[in-house]
């Protein structure tokens, strides 16, 4: 039997964005499928930026008897089209669709797609068993599908309980060098440019944020000597300079990072991972970046202790402002994540916000529009408030994503749409406005280089931007 495995690609205002990630989850999959027996092909669509006409010619060439599209929740509307183009091709092929968006939402993609059977939670066990039992879906655990009209969920799957049994994904089958050249290490200037390579060490995380959607409940990890066995293999085949940890939280316990940090730095690479404010301190920080770590990301999401509470975060914000500071010290980038307009939200909130960033002296990031999730308290909540009628619509509603300038999807404040706006863009200001008064070497790079990414879409290149990178580099 052969499976067509397909990446889709992720839209942001009608464009498809870079693809700098590699699709770890259908690697993982596509390695599974061939290690039971399968013959397995990979349309990596996000990779190669194809367009409509071009996937359907794709379709068009390549026999396959079962497709499998992976997808999160903000591609529903991309993978409501593919199914349709594939359903005009091919009249009886089962389309299979894993991931995120099967996972949270598989009774609406049912509804109203033409997507046959959705895998919930974990894919590995579920996809073989799956394949295995095309004529009697009701004997798998783990799906939900259409039969004679109707929608069917079967009981869950249990989870793998040892990680490290799953074998690497199949690197093999993808253009790994679109990926590898694409991706970056996040460093001092946000993105370090090298051959990256994307692992991750477990999955799942212990904590339960009411704007978090976790595929995955609770955590399991892999044992170090198996990410550092994966990193090996991915630095003698791809040639890669850098990792960048894909996981929600790798930093879980100090013990741990300790032994990752001992056991990467004679790979004398750079990587880069997520944290949490209260799982850090100085002493673990300096020894992550004397084993190459360049920054550490934070869900700050707010500097407002009333805002945090709401969420669910069990942080304080006198811990927030003493990570960032600590990872300042250490010398690594601080790579903060930061919500605005999460529901009691006010001007009064917004202020202990931008007063949080003056005390941290960090100069921020984007203040994203609170965005919901599938799988979240926050999604819940939106559909009982009734502020938006139905799951469909919201889904329809999600194609961007969370990206920091987007349009409010929904506003949970009592701002007009319009105030909402005007006020994070202005904190987002004031915010760096503050720190690099402070600094002021630092802003004007900031300024020279904002003129720089400018003069670059304009099409002008030359020695003004090695200077001010130079500069850059030594302020």
């Amino acid at each position: 039997m052969k499976i067509l495995l397909v990446q889709t690609p992720h839209y942001y205002d009608g464009k498809s964005r870079i693809p700098t990630f590699f699709p770890i989850g259908l690697g993982y999959i596509a390695r599974i499928l061939l290690d039971a027996g399968y013959n397995v092909e990979i349309l990596d669509i996000y990779a190669h930026q194809y367009n409509d006409e071009e996937v359907i010619q794709k379709l068009k060439e390549i026999d396959f008897d079962v497709i499998g599209i992976s997808a999160m929740s903000t591609q529903y509307n991309y993978t409501k089209r593919l199914a349709s183009q594939i359903r005009a091709l091919n009249k009886t092929k089962k389309i299979i669709v894993g991931g995120a968006l099967a996972t949270f939402s598989a009774q609406t993609v049912l509804e109203n797609t033409d997507v046959d059977i959705c895998i919930v939670g974990e894919g590995e066990k579920t996809i073989v068993d799956l394949l295995e039992n095309l004529e009697n879906l009701s004997r798998v655990k783990g799906i939900c599908f259409k039969e004679n009209g109707k929608i069917i969920q079967t009981p869950l799957r249990e989870y793998i309980k040892v990680l490290d049994t799953i074998p690497f994904p199949a690197y093999d089958l993808f253009s790994m060098e679109l990926y590898v050249q694409r991706s970056f290490v996040i460093g001092p200037k946000r993105a370090l440019k090298m051959r990256t390579g994307h692992v991750i060490c477990g999955r799942g995380c212990p904590f339960n944020c009411n704007y978090c959607s976790k595929v995955f409940k609770g955590l399991r990890l892999r044992s170090i000597d198996n990410i550092i066995e994966e990193i090996k293999y991915l630095k003698e085949k791809y040639q890669i300079r850098g990792i960048f940890f894909n996981d929600e939280l790798v930093i879980v316990n100090k013990g741990r990072v300790y032994e990752l940090c001992d056991k990467i730095a004679p790979l004398n690479l750079k990587w880069n991972c997520q944290g949490r404010v209260n799982m850090v301190d100085l002493k673990l920080l300096k020894y992550m970046k004397k084993a190459g770590c360049t920054s550490v990301g934070y869900g700050i999401e707010s500097g407002s202790q009333r805002i945090l509470d709401a969420m669910n975060k069990n942080v304080d914000i006198k811990q927030a402002e003493q990570a960032i500071k600590d990872t300042a010290k250490a010398g690594l980038y601080s790579n903060i994540q930061v919500m605005f307009g999460y529901p009691g939200e006010t001007k009064e909130t917004v202020q202990e916000t931008i007063d949080f960033f003056r005390r941290a002296d960090n100069p921020g990031d984007a203040l994203s529009p609170v965005t919901p999730l599938p799988g979240t308290q926050l999604w819940c909540d939106t559909l009982k408030k009734r502020l938006i009628k139905d799951e469909k619509t919201l889904l329809e509603k999600l194609d961007g994503g969370y990206m920091p300038d987007a349009k409010v999807l929904i506003n949970y404040t009592e701002f007009s749409n319009e105030e909402y706006d005007s006020l994070r863009k202005n904190a987002e200001k004031i915010i760096k406005r503050n720190y690099f008064a402070r600094h002021p070497v630092a802003g004007s790079i900031n300024y020279l280089l904002r003129i720089v990414s400018i003069m670059k879409m304009l099409g002008f290149k030359g020695t003004i931007k090695k200077t001010i990178e130079k500069l850059s580099a030594n302020a």
